[in-house]
């Protein structure tokens, strides 16, 4: 792969946040093989754990490993980290080039899901399927498709991830038992159960005097459900997207949301109290002098990260949510943990991945230090699934979220998802606006998808 080609499809990956037969391979584009390094981490005669010393470089896009890595540090003081946190704009440029250039450091690299194929196919993460890694063994210790996420296109795993992102769609319980008199997930789940029972929703919800999302770009956490976008190497559009583009147009033109999009100062707000329903991406200090009609929104559709944004943002609000599913399980994010091909530090990079994602006591430490996190080990999730949520009605979320983590099928993503859900969201806002017909959209789509991937087969 070409310099330019990965760094361009790296950018790609990471402007979209949004995701839903094993055989081994040879080594990757020059990636050296076996490295050990400059520590040797192996038992000493005594039969006891050799201290670890020894220094490692991290680059991430997530703070979070930092915070590992002091932990690691205090717990092996042998061992200084330096810690390299770089904005996610320009992770993949600063990763790509020195590792083109077969840089001994960094030792530990991260990719998020949509951008871990194309690192896999560069050669960039160290084959940990292997000895003296043998990650194959720890398969059913983590969330499923967590171990499938981290795998290249032959079956190898590369990457393992310390948290798994599974959403759902957080809802008032105020304004559901104002609404229907019933707030229990179970009852608003089937009230969220496919696209058109959406539709019908949000107008019982408009009526009450209130409206169902702040956008209707929440519907896109929910696109997977449609199945692949690409099968046997031929673009697939399923009746289920149809679907999909039906209820966001009809939502947007029938004013069924806030219009308050995602990240906006009025979707902060409103998870507090009432905005405008025309703020768009006013600013926060603005939202009270604009004019027109108020409310409050019921739900939001996030990955489980998003929980934490509402228990931040409830206000006098805490209390009063719950979380329950939608038309289909989903993911979004996380933070995958690696070594790179061409560290000198192997064996004791390999002891940083083992203890950040693989470590039931560090599972159990970043569980109760991040204050709700959703970590990838089973039986850590196991040991949590019923503790109870104050911001959620003492809602057992651990337990609602282990239980959808579980239902992902992570085949349904392939490498071409971000690109092509990019051109079916233009196409779902050409609609919306009245900019084109529905035909015209699905036409255009179809030649857009058609001039990146020449290679898929499309039908139209």
């Amino acid at each position: 792969m070409k310099l330019k080609k990965v760094i361009a499809l790296f950018l790609t990956g990471v402007m979209v946040l949004s995701l839903a037969a094993c055989g081994k391979t040879g080594k990757k584009a020059d990636a050296p093989a076996g490295t050990k390094g400059e520590t040797d981490t192996k038992n000493n005669d005594s039969g006891e754990p050799k201290k670890l010393e020894g220094k490692l470089v991290i680059w991430t896009l997530a703070e979070d490993l930092k915070t590992f890595a002091d932990k690691f540090m205090e717990e092996n003081s042998g061992v200084k980290i330096e810690t390299v946190v770089i904005a996610p704009a320009d992770y993949p440029t600063k990763l790509t080039a020195a590792l083109r250039g077969k840089a001994k450091e960094p030792d530990i690299i991260v990719g998020e899901p949509q951008m871990l194929p194309d690192s896999f196919d560069a050669g960039f993460f160290e084959d940990l399927s292997q000895e003296p890694y043998s990650a194959e063994q720890y398969k059913d210790s983590i969330v499923d498709y967590i171990y499938d996420a981290g795998k290249d296109s032959s079956g190898t795993v590369r990457a393992l991830s310390y948290q798994v992102t599974p959403g759902g769609v957080y809802y008032r319980r105020d304004i559901a038992q104002k609404i229907w008199g019933n707030d229990d997930p179970a009852f608003i789940s089937e009230k969220f159960k496919d696209y058109n029972t959406i539709t019908v929703t949000a107008k019982e919800i408009k009526d009450a005097g209130y409206r169902i999302f702040g956008d209707t770009g929440n519907l896109r956490w929910f696109a997977n459900g449609g199945g692949a976008w690409v099968q046997d190497n031929k673009l697939v559009l399923s009746q289920s997207r149809l679907d999909y583009m039906d209820a966001a147009v009809k939502l947007y033109q029938d004013k069924l949301v806030a219009f308050s999009p995602e990240w906006s100062a009025a979707w902060y707000a409103s998870m507090s109290g009432t905005i405008p329903t025309n703020a768009e991406w006013a600013a926060a200090e603005d939202l009270e002098g604009l004019g027109g009609d108020k409310t409050e929104v019921f739900a939001y559709a996030l990955p489980s990260w998003g929980s934490l944004i509402i228990r931040d943002n409830a206000g006098d609000n805490a209390g009063s949510f719950g979380v329950a599913s939608g038309p289909c399980s989903f993911f979004g994010g996380g933070t995958f943990v690696g070594i790179s091909s061409y560290s000198q530090r192997k064996d004791l990079a390999w002891e940083f991945v083992k203890f950040t994602t693989l470590n039931e006591e560090t599972s159990k430490w970043w569980t109760d230090i991040s204050k709700g996190d959703i970590v990838s080990m089973k039986s850590v999730l196991e040991s949590v699934k019923d503790v109870e949520n104050e911001t959620y009605g003492n809602q057992k979320t651990y337990e609602y979220f282990l239980n959808e983590a579980q239902n992902i099928n992570y085949s349904l993503i392939t490498r071409f998802d971000t690109q092509i859900e990019n051109y079916w969201g233009a196409a779902i806002t050409a609609v919306q606006t009245g900019e084109k017909t529905k035909e015209q959209a699905i036409d255009e789509f179809y030649t857009n998808v058609q001039s990146i991937y020449p290679e898929l087969e499309i039908t139209r």
